[in-house]
């Protein structure tokens, strides 16, 4: 089942926060400091989105703001064209 973003949202992959071993005993139950910004995949777009961006675009956006959510039992990540801050790609 394919799941269609709409109202100005975009349809997205994030990349998860890798695990670091650094080498140093952290107290049990720590997590560390997310990121405020991650770089995700667009997957597709909704229709009236003011931006055109296409399918494998490299975005970073503000990571409080990606909304993930559970339809069917498959997982989506969304999030609003207007937390987009950046592309990334060559130049």
């Amino acid at each position: 089942m394919q799941f269609y973003p709409k109202n100005r949202h975009l349809l997205i992959q994030t990349k998860k926060q890798e695990e670091v071993d650094t080498g140093v005993l952290l107290p049990e139950g720590y997590l560390r400091p997310k990121d405020k910004y991650v770089v995700a995949t667009v997957l597709d777009t909704s229709s009236d989105c003011k931006v055109e961006l296409f399918e494998g675009t490299k975005v970073v956006v503000d990571a409080s703001m990606v909304e993930t959510f559970n339809v069917l039992g498959s997982e989506y990540e969304i999030v609003l064209e207007n937390h987009i801050v950046g592309l990334i790609g060559d130049s």
